[in-house]
């Protein structure tokens, strides 16, 4: 069997995982890689810049928000104050079937907003970024 088809599943490769979330990644694909993100009820993700890649969230369960940073000067970065250089700060409301665009630059947080239930998305974003 051709490797392609030994490794095509995203849940099978853990990434990362923390008491509030779990992360599963495949970057077979030569141009895209595919995760998907488990947030436990009442918590979050870290929050990140994007470097070099731009990425589709595919909202599957649960419901939660979005935080989107705009930086006016992504070169320069936001370090560790999130709050250098906004040029646009979104908080976005998410539910299950949502898909949401995030450019090169942006700063990223999911918060679950569930008491009780876990939210759960697919990121799709490109390689180059990735590996970079």
């Amino acid at each position: 069997m051709a490797k392609k088809y030994e490794n095509y599943s995203v849940g099978d490769n853990l990434s990362k995982s923390s008491d509030a979330y779990s992360a599963w990644t495949n970057d077979l694909l030569r141009k895209l890689v595919a995760g998907k993100t488990v947030i436990q009820a009442g918590e979050s993700t870290g929050g990140h810049r994007l470097v070099e890649s731009e990425v589709v969230y595919v909202f599957l369960t649960g419901t939660g928000q979005m935080e989107v940073i705009e930086y006016s000067n992504h070169e320069g970065g936001h370090g560790t104050n999130p709050s250098f250089g906004i040029e646009h700060k979104a908080e976005l409301v998410i539910s299950a079937g949502d898909i949401v665009l995030a450019e090169e630059g942006d700063y990223i947080k999911v918060n679950n907003t569930s008491d009780v239930e876990q939210l759960s998305y697919l990121r799709i974003f490109d390689s180059e970024g990735a590996r970079s």
